[in-house]
């Protein structure tokens, strides 16, 4: 278990249109310096847009699996979290965190470069966890990025 002593609370504000990464491997900064740049990165025809990520670093956070995300995390539809995997492939985990869906705590990996189609999509319910599942390839991963 964790040993975070109490309930972490992002900095999310109810109007931003963020998804929220975890960073729960603390084992190589510039790994995920990189994979954080790189999901950032602005796409599309114009290069404006890139996705948010709200990012929460804390240390208590490491190693925890996505069933205790939501003891720890006061985060309701999903999270990206930046794990151990993160660190040698630079994919993030995508954990659905919607209690009343039927993916509840199902999880899939996804590309720096698709995170921006993954945080939009469920951010603004175009799909949901489930939709983006079925597109995920066959070992888990979400590559998909829609011409951005």
């Amino acid at each position: 278990m964790s040993n975070c002593a109490a309930r972490i609370d992002p900095p999310v504000d109810e109007l931003d249109l963020s998804g929220v990464l975890l960073r729960t491997d603390y084992t190589d900064d510039d790994r995920f310096t990189k994979v954080l740049a790189d999901s950032r990165r602005p796409a599309g025809a114009h290069g404006v847009y890139g996705a948010k990520l709200l990012v929460v670093e804390d240390p208590c956070l490491a190693r925890i699996t996505p069933e205790q995300i939501i003891e720890l995390v006061d985060v309701e539809d999903f999270a990206f979290v930046a794990d151990a995997r993160s660190m040698v492939d630079s994919t993030l985990l995508v954990v659905d965190l919607f209690e009343d869906s039927d993916t509840y705590l199902t999880a899939f990996r996804v590309i720096p470069e698709a995170v921006l189609v993954v945080e939009a999509n469920l951010v603004l319910a175009n799909l949901d966890f489930a939709d983006l599942l079925d597109v995920a390839d066959s070992d888990g991963v979400f590559r998909e990025t829609f011409g951005l």
